[in-house]
């Protein structure tokens, strides 16, 4: 038995057919190309893809997976760390959050400039205004960046020891 789907295609339902569904994370075929997987990516669904025919996908239906259509998350180098907030009443006569941010010194990973070699660590503080407007979303976004590791990342340098820096996104020591 056929139904039209809403693309207008012919869809077979059967009742009695079981079909076997194999999970994403077992197909070894890159699903856009129907060829081996090269360069695989993997996302976070579990959908696993070849590096170019990702890149034109997100090129043509923007941030999301082909597959399920989930959206797709960006996550950065930052090694591990803590982002504490403290709310403070009187903030260079204002009414703002103090972020605390905490990384400490350690090993370079795969996805770092030198794997393998020993970074140092930062500790540094930024305050943005406590209101419901503006500074409250800002503090979303900045959590939700610290969260996905974009913050911070190694920077290699010449003769020192590779150390942890703020990435492109704008912090302010003070109001």
């Amino acid at each position: 038995m056929s139904k039209i789907s809403k693309a207008g295609r012919a869809v077979v339902v059967s009742r009695c057919l079981k079909i076997a569904k194999a999970t994403p994370a077992k197909v070894q075929t890159c699903p856009l190309c129907m060829t081996p997987l090269q360069n695989k990516q993997r996302l976070i669904c579990t959908h696993a893809f070849c590096a170019a025919c990702l890149k034109k996908s997100v090129d043509r239906v923007g941030l999301q997976c082909p597959v399920c259509f989930k959206a797709l998350s960006v996550v950065g180098d930052q090694p591990e760390g803590e982002m504490v907030l403290k709310d403070l009443t009187d903030c260079f006569g204002k009414d703002c959050v103090c972020i605390m941010y905490n990384i400490p010194s350690g090993i370079q990973t795969e996805t770092h400039p030198n794997p393998g070699k020993p970074f140092t660590g930062i500790q540094t503080e930024a305050w943005i205004p406590n209101n419901s407007l503006d500074g409250q979303e800002v503090l979303k976004l900045l959590q939700r960046a610290f969260e996905q590791k974009l913050i911070f990342t190694v920077y290699a340098t010449d003769g020192a020891a590779d150390r942890v820096v703020f990435t492109d996104i704008p912090h302010a020591g003070n109001l």
